[in-house]
């Protein structure tokens, strides 16, 4: 038997010991004299308190025993960030958010930061004994785990490591996907590093999308114990290195990119930026002390127009690329067979997530670029609370369709026209529905500020055009397959799965015919 099933059979009996100490105690209350039940009562918490005391030593000597790498010492100021003044409030829902918050962070990267408060949770003798059991539970079944994981290490060699968030729900996530299937198609071998953003939910699962890639072959998990070898490190979302995890791998790479796929603000106005997402100097910071010099690629002009402005001074030392690490798609996947039949209203169309900044930010401008007039339909996949609120009501010309309840890919086939404009104070950093507009051979109507990324694969005007456009594009012979042709051979030179092999290869992954000579 190993020291962590000793150590964790004894941790339990000494759990179940003092559980039924604590049902021993209430009974004796209830059956015995006053003065016996005194005594008794005070034996068991007595002993109760031992076992307690018995299994905090245990864990705390597992966390020296098995090596998990981690200086409790160094947890100090994760402690202090939030200090255990909370737990001195009696309030259940407050202990309770508490822990789940620490135990969250125990077990999705962040050991070092966490294991001060748990244990200082489980020290505290004025928190009731139920709720330090609870946090020498989460301790010891991390211990365990740490110990199971830290036997099953493993050296791991692959062409490419993705560091990303892989459990967001949007366009991160789209864009991961579409990366990693591009990239094994070549013949590539690609590691995932799940990171976590500290400040938000780190326990949110790898998105499904992300999952069923998963092969263990051909994509592989990387764990925190592992060791990984790659010719390239791709970091996709700065917001992930806000604060680095302190449960990682060991990396041995050949080159390091960060790809800036957001802007540090949520949205800009003239007074500078709004919302908080991410620090330029503090994330530069982190990844080079992390995985040393690295090269940040921009996912658009949009992004790099936006640093310039409001961040250059961030930007000294900072080794930003020439050339756009643009969002890929695979047009065959998303192009239709054929056009729409053009019977009806000219129906125009868009899907994004609600948010106010995705809209114009007017009644005005958005009436204009979404016309209500029965000479158009216009459909909408998801985000129509802010244009409802905006409006006070749909237009009976508006199709509302709830979020997730048709395919994209279905949803575009059925448009004509795809009409996208975003509020002024909104930093679009790339626009991947657009993009798979044009996939599907729909072509696009956009405001201006797209036309540095997407160039001649859509056409560009204020709000107040875009009806004669939509009905020049319907109605003149020969416009619109001229147009969705054009967009067509824009996705093949910049955003298709060749552009993206192309360019890792320039940062040194080997090529698989290379692989094979």
């Amino acid at each position: 038997m190993t020291l962590g099933s000793k150590t964790g059979s004894r941790a339990k009996a000494a759990l179940a010991w003092s559980c039924a100490g604590a049902a021993a105690a209430a009974a004796a209350v209830l059956l015995l004299p006053l003065p016996l039940a005194i005594t008794v009562a005070c034996a068991i918490a007595a002993a109760e308190l031992a076992a307690i005391g018995a299994l905090l030593a245990a864990a705390i000597r597992r966390a020296r025993n098995i090596g998990v790498r981690r200086d409790l010492e160094r947890t100090a100021a994760g402690a202090a960030e939030t200090g255990t003044d909370a737990l001195a409030d009696d309030l259940a829902e407050e202990r309770r958010q508490f822990h789940e918050k620490w135990a969250a962070r125990l077990h999705h990267g962040f050991s070092t930061s966490a294991l001060e408060p748990l244990l200082a949770s489980a020290r505290n003798r004025e928190n009731p004994a139920d709720y330090r059991l609870q946090a020498l539970e989460t301790l010891d079944e991390w211990f365990q785990k740490e110990e199971q994981a830290h036997r099953a290490r493993t050296d791991r060699t692959v062409d490419i490591l993705i560091v990303s968030h892989f459990g967001l729900p949007g366009g991160n996530t789209s864009a991961n996907v579409a990366d990693i299937a591009a990239l094994t198609r070549a013949g590539l071998r690609i590691g995932l590093l799940h990171h976590p953003v500290y400040r938000w939910d780190v326990s949110m699962p790898v998105n499904p999308k992300i999952a069923e890639l998963i092969d263990g072959e051909h994509v592989v998990l990387v764990d925190a114990h592992d060791t990984v070898h790659c010719d390239l490190t791709i970091i996709r979302l700065p917001t992930v290195m806000g604060r680095l995890m302190d449960d990682l791998p060991r990396i041995r790479t050949g080159r390091t990119v960060l790809v800036v796929n957001q802007v540090p603000f949520t949205y800009y106005d003239a007074d500078g930026g709004r919302r908080p997402q991410w620090d330029p100097s503090a994330v530069h910071e982190t990844v080079q002390g992390w995985l040393g010099d690295h090269t940040w690629y921009l996912i658009g002009p949009e992004v790099r127009r936006t640093l310039e402005r409001h961040h250059h001074e961030a930007l000294d030392g900072i080794d930003i690329a020439d050339e756009y690490w643009y969002e890929i798609i695979e047009a065959e996947e998303w192009r239709r067979p054929e056009r729409r039949p053009g019977d009806g209203p000219i129906r125009i169309g868009r899907h994004t997530r609600d948010a106010p900044l995705k809209w114009p930010e007017t009644p005005e401008k958005l009436t204009a670029c979404y016309p209500v007039s029965p000479e158009f339909a216009v459909h909408s996949l998801g985000g129509m609370e802010t244009p409802r609120e905006l409006l006070g009501a749909l237009p009976g010309n508006w199709i509302d369709h709830p979020f997730g309840s048709i395919p994209a890919r279905e949803f575009l086939h059925d448009l004509d026209l795809f009409v996208y404009f975003v509020a002024e104070d909104c930093v679009e950093a790339f626009g991947r529905s657009p993009l798979e507009a044009m996939a599907a051979g729909v072509p696009c109507i956009m405001d201006r500020r797209f036309e540095a990324l997407f160039g001649e694969a859509a056409i560009y005007c204020t709000p107040g055009e875009v009806a004669g456009i939509a009905r020049g594009l319907l109605h003149e012979p020969g416009a619109y397959e001229a147009q969705a042709e054009r967009a067509s051979k824009k996705i093949e030179a910049d955003f298709s799965p060749d552009a993206l092999v192309r360019r890792v290869i320039r940062l040194g992954v080997s090529s698989p015919r290379t692989q094979g000579d």
